[in-house]
């Protein structure tokens, strides 16, 4: 008897609706909707409750920084929206093991910096990678960490 291995889960958060047309796209186009099942969410709310069901939980996350946020009853956007999850997964026993990789416009050390101390596995800068490197650079980070 043969058991099908389920697929890796690999999650986009990203306000900018482009970039999850993009994401869509490449991997529709390299046929990789057959190894990965792919989950895009527009916030950092929806975000959350995908990590907190274990069946919806990702192996990899693609995420965005600059998003709009919750603060004080008013909807800012802000980098601390991505910071904030990127927080709250490495800091978390039952989470820290999922890659995280920022997927930013924002070319700056600063943020660079930030999201390496907080735990991120990689810092991307959006229009500075072809979709080749995105999809060679998920199979490198699933690979070498056992996934």
């Amino acid at each position: 008897m043969e058991i099908q291995k389920s697929k890796q889960k690999l999650l986009l958060v990203d306000d900018n609706e482009l970039t999850r047309i993009y994401f869509r796209e490449v991997f529709w186009l390299h046929g990789l909707e057959f190894r990965y099942e792919l989950i895009m969410t527009e916030n950092v709310e929806q975000a959350s409750k995908l990590l907190d069901n274990e069946t919806t939980r990702p192996d990899i996350i693609f995420l965005g920084l600059v998003m709009p946020m919750k603060v004080n009853g008013s909807t800012i956007t802000s980098p601390e929206a991505g910071f904030n999850i990127l927080r709250k997964i490495k800091s978390n026993p039952v989470l820290r093991h999922i890659k995280v990789i920022i997927f930013s416009a924002f070319d700056k050390k600063e943020y660079q910096d930030q999201a390496k101390a907080l735990g991120a596995d990689a810092y991307l800068v959006k229009g500075q990678n072809l979709p080749q490197d995105i999809l060679n650079f998920v199979s490198n980070v699933l690979e070498n960490h056992g996934q």
